[in-house]
């Protein structure tokens, strides 16, 4: 398990000396949490995504998604893995690779409608995590096109091998989106 943590660094390191400049920076805050992503084109048809949350109660979550990309008039969705690992307060660290997509609809110039969901099973999962859930969708008013405001909701669940499944952030937040 240790050479795919080691090799998500390598990829996320080769990604970001790439692609130093990010195409968009996400941010979203809620009661008890904040979160921030990063995310860029590789080529035409496949991006990354770097992302962090920082919770109060349960500690913090970062992440590295790598996606195929199929881009066809207002549809946009994105397919591929989630490197997933969590630093947890009430338990022990560990993480995952989930598997999974996104999916934008644009509205209109002004709303745009967004939907996301990934998962991974015990086999996909390592440390002390026997599974990983997660799901967020979100409404975003483009107000140009190089910056949004979203109200959105999100779930992250962890399945610990020795805890009981940990709702790691859950419920509505606030955000922003920035394009270069």
């Amino acid at each position: 398990m240790k050479k795919i943590v080691l090799m998500s660094a390598v990829l996320a390191t080769g990604l970001v000396q790439n692609q130093v400049d990010a195409e968009e920076l996400t941010i979203g805050l809620r009661e008890h949490a904040f979160s921030a992503g990063i995310g860029n084109q590789i080529s035409p048809n496949a991006n990354y995504k770097l992302g962090y949350l920082y919770s109060e109660d349960k500690g913090h979550l970062a992440d590295i998604a790598v996606h195929v990309t199929i881009d066809n008039g207002p549809h946009h969705i994105e397919i591929g893995p989630k490197w997933v690992y969590a630093w947890a307060k009430e338990t022990n660290s560990g993480g995952a690779i989930a598997v999974g997509g996104g999916y934008r609809l644009m509205v209109s110039n002004l709303i745009s409608l967004h939907a996301s969901a990934y998962y991974a099973p015990s086999v996909l999962s390592f440390s002390n995590v026997e599974g990983y859930l997660e799901y967020d969708a979100k409404v975003q008013l483009n107000l140009s096109e190089d910056f949004g405001l979203h109200l959105g909701y999100r779930n992250k669940n962890i399945d610990y091998k020795k805890v009981s499944e940990v709702t790691f952030d859950s419920g509505y937040y606030l955000g922003a989106t920035l394009r270069f």
